[in-house]
């Protein structure tokens, strides 16, 4: 027992396994029970330490890089999000501006679009008036030569029935006398 490897684990073994007292501290009699536990504890946690300190070390060293990956992309994100919520709080800022240009663009084309109408509704007007008064001086003039023709018809027909009328047989046989001179005139 003068290696103090075997010692550390001959006072460690008994006590971890079957809570019995300390062999060498125990022994005689003296050393209250505490005391051995609390050796007992002191050397499973150094044992413990000197055991898990290298795995440890590096996992906790792994874990802080983690974190502070983490937390490095997150304050990247943070930046992105800051950047973008800035970009959209301009374009909100510019967008009662916009707003407003659109409707007074609006309204100036629709102005237009009203005066283009109305000129073409003027146009077409005119051209509708113009067709208007062509047909109807055309209808005038076709009514102008029926009106002729039958007023030549009437006159036509009435002198007929005037000359029947009034004509007797001797006015006749003058008539045709008179024809007939002024026939062999012509020949």
């Amino acid at each position: 027992m003068n290696n103090p490897i075997n010692f550390s684990f001959t006072l460690f073994v008994p006590a971890l396994f079957n809570h019995a007292p300390l062999l060498l501290l125990a022994s005689d009699g003296g050393v209250p029970m505490w005391i051995s536990k609390a050796v007992n504890l002191a050397i499973f946690l150094a044992l413990l330490y000197w055991l898990l300190r290298k795995p440890m070390r590096e996992f906790f060293a792994t874990r802080l890089a983690q974190v502070r990956e983490t937390l490095d992309r997150a304050r990247q994100e943070r930046d992105a999000a800051q950047a973008k919520m800035n970009e959209l709080n301009a374009r909100l800022n510019r967008l009662g501006s916009e707003l407003a240009e659109i409707k007074a663009q609006g309204q100036r084309e629709a102005v237009a679009e009203r005066e283009r109408t109305q000129a073409e509704a003027q146009r077409d007007a005119e051209k509708i008036r113009a067709g208007a008064q062509r047909e109807i001086e055309v209808a005038k003039q076709v009514a102008m030569a029926d009106l002729r023709e039958f007023a030549a018809t009437q006159a036509v027909d009435l002198a007929e029935q005037m000359i029947r009328r009034e004509l007797k047989p001797e006015d006749d046989a003058r008539l045709l006398q008179r024809v007939t001179d002024e026939m062999s005139r012509v020949a």
